[in-house]
Order: C-alpha cells, then structure tokens, then sequence
C-alpha cells in the first residue's frame, strides 16, 4: 500500500508540493486542483507528481448531483463529469464522491436518501458518466455513508452489477460502514466481509478513527488516528492484501503537522504495513 494524505499543504509550486509530501514520507494524495485549473497547471502537478514518485489516488468532487434546484442540480452534475473527465486526463486512481442527498443540503440525512427511487438514480446518473468518459485509466467510485448510498457492502456490491461498467469501482472508507453499535462491536467481521465482496475493485482507500460516545442515545463519531477505538490493525492488514500500490489517505486533519503525527502513529504502532523509514511504499 501507499500511505498518503486527502490534504493539500500550503506551497508555492507544484515542486514544492510533492517535496513536502516526500520529505514527510507520503506517497499518494488527492489532487490538487480541480478541473478549472489551467491546463499548463494540471500539467505541471502531473510531472512532479510522476518526478517525486507519488501516486495521485483520487480526485474529489464532493457535492450532491440530486439537488432539488434543477440549476444547482445541473451544475452539481457538470461538476462530476468534469472531475471525473480530469482523474481520466491524469491518470487518478478514482474520482471519488458521495452519491448525494435527496435534499438542500448535499451532504444531510433525509428520508428520501434511503429511497428505492434515488437508488436507481444513481445507477442510471453513474451509467452515465462512465458512457461519457470511457474511461481506460480511472474509475468513478462512490464513497460509503451511513446515510446515503452505499451504507453496506451488500449494497455497494449490488450498485456495482446494476450500474455494470468497467469506469465503476470502489472507494473503501472502511469506518463509514460502521453505523451502529452492533457493527462498532463487530468491526472485524464488517472488515473480513467488506474486503471480500469488495476487494477486487477497490481503487483507492481513506484511513482514520472512530469512537463510540457513552450515553443513553448512538453517536458514532471520526477522530483522529490513534485517538478512538477503530480497529486499524485489521483494516491495514485487509488493505496491505491489496495490489502494493493501493492509496491508503489519510484525511480530515487540520494541518500537515497533525497528518505527520498521524504518519509517525502509525509507523510506531504498525511497523509491520507503514515503513518506519521515509519512504511508505511497501
């Protein structure tokens, strides 16, 4: 695996920027830019991505193509296809985004999210995608939500042979599968079933925590590497099973010092899948 970081540091060059990401011993990333970045800037973080050896693993798009507003909606939609057309053009590992809300709010829990209406919306609207871009070097995949599509293995497996394109695969964020105390106490079960009806198409990967509150009502909530109760060592031992070059990112810290420290848990705790030397490709 590629451990990497879903966070752009601050810098003033697209060389600078992978010379931080190496210097750090971080080996993939998100992309940089989106896809209205000039193209002689698209370019350039290509090449010192490919000089520096790092893996572009994904390139994000994050919004909700089922806005009720047909305008917001449109524009939503464009940008899926643009990125998506952009982790073609620089050979990302995946597109990646949420399916999206049935609501204002692209990222909210509504009713309507669990339809079997919106489900087939977003077979036919990934359909889609993949028939306008054909991709041969990307794939677009959807992230886990425990309140959107795909909030279950089973369920990503079925998206997956309904939508049936070559451009559809997977983005593993393991710890967005837990949504309730039963899969919080059964994280290694969730992680054996999810690695095996999922494995062969996983593109890209999100590595972070998660702690269960105490309390007379659930509340699941991310925190930072090291700081919960997710079950890492078997999530590292599922994804170092996948091909070597799989990006694993780090994501949803606030500085680089705090993905460095996340780095260097990791490195402490599990020398046996993260390098303790500079360089993390296994």
């Amino acid at each position: 695996m590629r451990i990497g970081i879903n966070f752009t540091p601050p810098h003033d060059s697209p060389d600078q920027w992978a010379e931080i990401l190496v210097d750090r011993g971080f080996r993939a990333t998100s992309f940089p830019v989106d896809y209205q970045a000039p193209v002689s800037l698209i370019d350039a973080y290509v090449k010192a991505a490919r000089e520096h050896d790092i893996r572009i693993a994904e390139v994000g798009v994050w919004n909700s193509p089922h806005f009720p507003d047909p305008d917001q909606a449109k524009a939503a939609q464009t940008r899926c296809l643009e990125q998506f057309r952009l982790a073609e053009y620089v050979h990302a590992d995946c597109c990646v985004n949420v399916s999206g809300a049935a609501g204002e709010k692209w990222f909210y829990c509504y009713r309507e999210n669990f339809d079997e209406a919106l489900y087939h919306k977003n077979v036919d609207f990934v359909q889609r995608l993949c028939d306008t871009v054909n991709p041969q070097h990307t794939v677009y995949a959807l992230e886990p939500m425990q309140w959107m599509l795909p909030w279950s293995p089973q369920q990503y497996l079925q998206f997956l042979r309904d939508v049936d394109r070559k451009g559809c695969g997977v983005h593993m964020d393991i710890f967005n599968f837990v949504r309730d105390p039963y899969g919080y106490t059964h994280q290694e079960e969730l992680m054996e079933e999810a690695f095996s009806l999922l494995g062969g198409s996983i593109a890209s990967s999100h590595l972070k925590d998660i702690t269960m509150n105490e309390g007379t009502t659930v509340m699941i909530q991310e925190t930072p590497i090291g700081t919960g109760e997710g079950r890492l060592e078997c999530y590292l031992h599922h994804l170092s099973q996948l091909p070597a070059d799989t990006p694993v990112l780090i994501e949803h810290l606030s500085s680089l010092e705090e993905y460095e420290a996340a780095m260097d848990f990791l490195r402490k705790n599990f020398p046996q899948y993260v390098s303790p030397t500079s360089s993390c490709k296994l």
